[in-house]
């Protein structure tokens, strides 16, 4: 590894899960990142989220991390129900090709702990000045008048979810659920529940149970947002408004303690090609530059992917061309990463459309219709090794006009810009 001179000034923006990782491999590579947050105090909430390898092997790098998370990950087994309950596939074990789940609120603390623990600096909000600035501020970055001179345009899904989590010892005083599910007898299990215009999934582990559903959005409670809060009561008004649902699904969403059930909207966004602003010092991260529908249970691997893979570029562009690389490496980042972000992209909103036109005596044949493993392109990927294997290549391409050939998505994929019109009519 090269070293930082001249000192090169990194201010990331957001510190949530992408901005803090990228805090470290920045630090890896011998630069000096400060974390920009607007909060006085980082929180983090939410219930859980999917890691996938490609990520989970860069944590690898920072062992007390690697074995936190390793500690703190839910070992489930994995079932497919109909929307009153019924199995349709599983139980299947949770591998390492899909990845591991754990609470976003422990992974969140174990990178800050990390963080803080290797003297990366956290301000709030003061004037400061840099060479890059990365923007890891989210779904609503600042940073889009910068980078492409317009908000971007959003459009409803029609859909919203509903998210919380709360102790699994509280969940486990209900006795179906005991009888069904209890963790010493079945371990820690995910279930999902497919419907024809919902679905539902619920994750009991030894401390938190988890559950979601994503349905029609009513257009009056739901936002964007980890502070729109509603009750049990209403969850469970418009979860029976849906048909039919498993008893021990609709028990835990009724046993549900006060004000802690997340109602988020679902708001889709067409394919954001750019995440570099003109002049090559501001780049977008994570959920700044790509958004994911939950059924593309990717949105928090390519956020880990992106801040691997952007520091990397950094590090080899500056030691050939100091100060002056940098908007070379943000340039050879996007590109490095915009096929395969955009072909996973498309793949949440496939396996949307699927889940709600399933054809339940073709699942019952052929459980993989629902229980889908990760194909190689995914979880073998290397986001480290790939940047620096194919970095020369690109820059290459970028400064002469060449056309450059991403080998990080199906072999046969060819990249074509898209729309959510597009998606919705299934014309891409």
């Amino acid at each position: 590894m090269g070293s930082a001179e001249p000192r090169i000034e990194i201010l990331i923006v957001g510190a949530g899960l992408a901005g803090l990782f990228c805090a470290l491999e920045c630090k890896r590579r011998g630069f000096a990142p400060i974390v920009l947050e607007s909060r006085d105090v980082v929180q983090s909430v939410g219930d859980f989220i999917t890691i996938g390898p490609t990520a989970i092997r860069a944590f690898k790098n920072w062992p007390t991390l690697y074995d936190a998370f390793h500690k703190a990950a839910y070992d489930t087994n994995v079932y497919y129900h109909k929307q009153n309950g019924e199995v349709a596939a599983g139980p299947r074990k949770v591998n390492e090709s899909f990845g591991w789940n754990i609470i976003r609120p422990d992974l969140h603390k174990m990178l800050m702990d990390t963080v803080l623990a290797k003297g990366i600096e956290l301000s709030d909000g003061e004037i400061l000045y840099a060479d890059l600035v990365i923007a890891a501020d989210g779904i609503r970055s600042k940073s889009w008048t910068v980078v492409t001179g317009e908000e971007p345009k959003t459009y409803s899904s029609g859909s919203a979810i509903f998210r919380c989590a709360y102790p699994t010892s509280h969940a486990m005083t209900i006795p179906s659920l005991r009888e069904n599910w209890d963790i010493s007898t079945h371990g820690e299990t995910m279930h999902f529940f497919l419907g024809s215009v919902s679905h539902g999934i619920m994750l009991i582990g030894k401390e938190k149970i988890c559950w979601g559903w994503m349905h029609r959005d009513d257009e009056t409670t739901s936002t964007e947002s980890w502070s729109a809060k509603l009750s049990s009561e209403t969850a469970l008004q418009q979860l029976d408004g849906d048909g039919e649902w498993s008893p021990e699904y609709r028990a835990v969403v009724d046993a549900t303690p006060p004000n802690s059930i997340v109602h988020w909207k679902l708001v889709w966004r067409d394919l954001h090609k750019d995440w570099v602003s003109p002049k090559g010092r501001v780049v977008q991260i994570g959920d700044a530059a790509h958004a994911f529908l939950p059924t593309s249970v990717n949105g928090g691997t390519q956020a880990f992917e992106d801040a691997v893979s952007l520091p990397c570029c950094l590090r080899m562009a500056i030691d050939q061309k100091g100060l002056d690389g940098i908007p070379t490496a943000t340039r050879v980042h996007n590109t490095l990463r915009l096929d395969r972000v955009s072909f996973i992209q498309q793949l949440g909103f496939k396996r949307r459309h699927a889940y709600y036109n399933l054809d339940w005596e073709a699942v019952k044949k052929d459980p993989s219709i629902v229980a889908s493993e990760p194909a190689k392109w995914q979880y073998e990927h290397d986001p480290d090794k790939y940047a620096t294997d194919r970095f020369e290549e690109c820059r290459n391409c970028l400064e002469t006009g060449k056309a450059f050939k991403n080998t990080n998505v199906p072999e046969h994929y060819t990249f074509e810009p898209w729309t959510v019109k597009d998606m919705e009519a299934g014309t891409k």
